[in-house]
């Protein structure tokens, strides 16, 4: 992976983490509305593991935002 897709990559995180603060909601009830483990969800939404696309897609989808918002959201950041 290049720097540009690691840049990328952390800038959806750091978008999928503002969605999850904007919506007053913490980890842990994000990880019991999505049915995951609080461990996993934790290590991707704080980096500390890559967070593979069908998690990214759980996770949106139980922020209720669309996927394709949160890249675009992602991109904006990274400008």
């Amino acid at each position: 992976m290049t720097k540009e897709d690691d840049d990328f990559r952390d800038a959806i995180v750091d978008q999928l983490n503002a969605e999850l603060g904007a919506q007053g909601m913490n980890i842990k009830a994000l990880a019991e509305k999505i049915g995951r483990p609080y461990d996993s969800t934790r290590n991707y939404l704080r980096k500390e593991r890559l967070m593979p696309l069908g998690s990214f897609l759980e996770i949106a989808n139980g922020l209720g935002v669309d996927p394709e918002v949160i890249v675009a959201r992602a991109r904006e950041r990274l400008q």
